[in-house]
């Protein structure tokens, strides 16, 4: 029986890193309709969950992002955060790229319509965490 339960447990192990190690998906609202074949080259969206970018920069659930349109990658167009709007209204640049991919079922993406967008390389898991020890106080 303990076998069999640290097998299960090394199984779950295993199986979280390989998830934590694969793109990062949200799904995101346009402020605006575009057409997934042709979309314009500034887009506007909010937000649906929270996402952590890298270690300095997260963008929460509700947040309004502003980003550029590049070229066609990987069967989506590539939509790269420029800036973002946080609960204080304030405008926020973002200073480093995190390009992602735009993956819709639909031509036509209407107004408050959700989609999704897939961040091929997540940053955010290449990072740690420091937690001060006792030694760290004196």
């Amino acid at each position: 029986m303990k076998k069999l339960l640290m097998l299960f447990i090394a199984g779950l192990f295993s199986l979280t890193i390989a998830i934590s190690a694969q793109a990062k998906t949200i799904q995101v609202t346009t402020l605006e309709d575009f057409q997934a074949s042709n979309p314009p080259q500034v887009l506007h969206i909010q937000m649906n969950g929270n996402l952590r970018l890298d270690y300095d920069t997260m963008l929460f659930q509700g947040f309004q992002v502003t980003g550029r349109i590049l070229g066609k990658s990987d069967g989506g167009y590539v939509f790269v955060p420029v800036s973002y709007i946080n609960y204080q209204e304030e405008q926020i640049p973002l200073k480093k790229e995190f390009p992602a991919i735009i993956k819709t079922r639909s031509e036509i993406v209407r107004q408050n319509q959700p989609f999704t967008l897939v961040f091929p390389n997540p940053k955010a898991e290449n990072f740690q965490y420091y937690v001060p020890s006792v030694s760290d106080i004196n």
